[in-house]
């Protein structure tokens, strides 16, 4: 589902997800749990401070944003593997 964030730079340097627009609510990050990155993808594992998690994923060359998971506090991440 695509998505609209709002980024601002990280610690790294990089720029990190701060807000995002789900259902046109406008939930603020509280944490980035995670992140990594895949060949055209970045994924950032996140909270806002509720029961749920999220799982953003940017494509950097498109400059888009999707909602690829929504996972409850305490359960694991689910694995997510790129098809080869």
């Amino acid at each position: 589902m695509k998505i609209c964030v709002q980024c601002c730079p990280g610690k790294s340097g990089e720029t990190e997800p701060r807000v995002f627009y789900l259902g046109g609510r406008r939930l603020s990050i509280v944490a980035v749990l995670d992140r990594w990155r895949e060949a055209d993808h970045r994924y950032f594992e996140v909270t806002t401070g509720g029961a749920r998690r999220f799982l953003l994923r940017s494509a950097p060359a498109s400059e888009s944003w999707e909602l690829a998971a929504v996972y409850r506090a305490g359960s694991a991440r689910p694995r997510f593997r790129t098809p080869p």
